[in-house]
């Protein structure tokens, strides 16, 4: 289970800016995907927050993507 809020409160201020500033429908990229680890315990434990989009091989060529309950919370007026 994931705890949304949790995780944006732990995610550090200028990673939570970055994020609002790429938008909604933005592929993450290996250091937010590491931040968003790093802010929901550690190495992997964010894999609940984001989603792969289209093709699950080649691993190297995996596109990651905020969940949309998740997108909701980070833009939330």
């Amino acid at each position: 289970m994931t705890d949304i809020q949790g995780l944006l409160s732990s995610l550090r201020p200028e990673v939570l800016a970055a994020l609002r500033e790429r938008g909604p429908n933005q592929l993450l990229d290996p250091d937010m995907l590491d931040a968003i680890d790093r802010a929901a315990g550690g190495p992997g434990e964010g894999r609940g927050y984001y989603v792969v989009r289209g093709s699950l091989v080649p691993l190297e060529q995996r596109q990651y993507y905020l969940r949309d309950d998740v997108v909701a919370a980070v833009f939330a007026p």
